[in-house]
């Protein structure tokens, strides 16, 4: 396969017990079916996981098989595809755990989230609690001192931006028939995938998730390579499932409080806006040392390059609009909902037409100095750019 152009890949609609109603499909069958995630672009492999199809050009193959049969050619190729940051970063740590952000597009009725305990003996009391007695699945019957341990935030508004370390356990919900919860999510491409960000959407409605930690990427390499032994396949499943409310198999609540770690803890990001060299707004919603999310806001009728640079991939999915990317003889166009991603050897040449204006996430792995740089020189303070790459733990309001 030659070194690739841009590809557009489609979504995988993954069913779960606390997603959004399908609403047409439960009023033409009777039968409810939960929308919980839209994976956008993952190169994720093995049971339980998702990859997904690269529709244009029509190379019937999953990202993950591009990706691999990339990396059959050499570190060239593939360096070609995912850029020399990302590439070195999959050498030097091949087994990795999962960091996330969540950036909330809607919060309707009671929503919120889960900071995780706060110090070790919240974590031993909460474990207490949740191995003898149990959780109610109903948020608003927990009492106060379940809810302090948990260290609840709500409610939620759009536009709110969390960081979910390794090591911190959390859960979000959204309570009522008409409530709804929407996460842009980004994380880590976790195992041995070959991307190092996976794109997601999560979706919740009148319910919450299972109580979860995921493990850093120390502890995922010492499970692979057999000097921890773990009862689950963290290379394919970080997910740990503390609790999960009765709904199924699969809960370690002994494995997910020994990798819980109250220092971790959600942290409330600050997203930095800019106006870049040719007018328009970029804000960096989240960065950390794993991913970067970008959002861009583009005015109709002239062609942008993108901003900042680091030598990566790019995921770019558009939230409104239309647009047109075009790199050197390749040109792709793309619509709301729709995920493109853009090759490491083609971010300087790229660029994006819009006859209409649009407005588009932007994924990719970061160079953090890159970032502190382009910031900093387009008006960004240096406190702000300081609590965007360190942020504060979120805490429920009055504490």
């Amino acid at each position: 396969m030659e070194t690739p152009g841009l590809w557009l890949l489609k979504p995988e609609v993954v069913t779960k017990p606390w997603g959004l109603v399908h609403r047409q499909a439960l009023d033409i069958t009777g039968i409810r079916v939960g929308l919980g995630e839209f994976w956008l672009a993952s190169a994720q492999s093995g049971p339980g996981n998702y990859s997904n199809a690269i529709v244009e050009p029509a190379l019937r193959l999953t990202l993950a098989e591009a990706l691999a049969r990339t990396a059959a050619r050499g570190d060239a190729a593939l360096e070609a595809v995912l850029g020399r940051p990302a590439l070195r970063h999959l050498r030097e740590n091949p087994h990795r755990g999962k960091t996330e952000a969540w950036c909330v597009r809607l919060a309707r009725g009671r929503t919120g989230v889960a900071a995780g305990p706060a110090t070790q003996e919240d974590a031993d009391e909460l474990q207490r609690i949740i191995r003898q007695d149990g959780l109610a699945p109903d948020v608003g019957s927990w009492s106060p001192e379940v809810r302090r341990l948990f260290g609840l935030i709500e409610p939620l508004s759009g536009g709110e931006v969390f960081l979910a370390p390794a090591g911190a356990l959390h859960t979000m919900f959204a309570v009522g028939p008409d409530s709804a919860l929407i996460i842009d999510e980004l994380q880590q491409g976790y195992g041995e995938s070959l991307l190092p960000t996976l794109s997601k959407i999560l979706l919740v409605q009148d319910d919450l998730l299972s109580v979860q930690v995921h493990p850093d990427d120390a502890t995922v390499a010492a499970a692979a390579t057999g000097s921890l032994r773990i009862d689950q396949d963290l290379q394919a499943n970080p997910t740990v499932r503390v609790y999960d409310f009765g709904r199924r198999p699969g809960e370690y609540p002994e494995l997910g409080f020994k990798l819980t770690n109250p220092a971790s803890g959600l942290r409330l990001v600050e997203p930095v806006t800019v106006q870049a060299a040719q007018g328009h707004a970029v804000d960096t919603v989240v960065a950390d040392r794993h991913f970067v999310k970008g959002r861009v806001a583009l005015e109709p009728g002239r062609d942008y390059p993108l901003h900042p640079q680091y030598g990566s991939y790019h995921v770019l999915h558009l939230l409104a609009g239309r647009a047109e990317l075009c790199a050197g003889n390749r040109a792709m166009h793309a619509s709301r909902g729709q995920t493109v991603f853009v090759p490491a050897r083609l971010e300087e040449e790229l660029r994006i037409d819009t006859p209409e204006g649009c407005t588009f996430y932007d994924d990719t792995f970061p160079v953090l100095p890159s970032l502190t740089r382009f910031l900093a020189s387009h008006g960004a303070g240096t406190d702000d750019i300081e609590a965007l790459l360190s942020p504060p733990r979120a805490v429920p309001a009055g504490e």
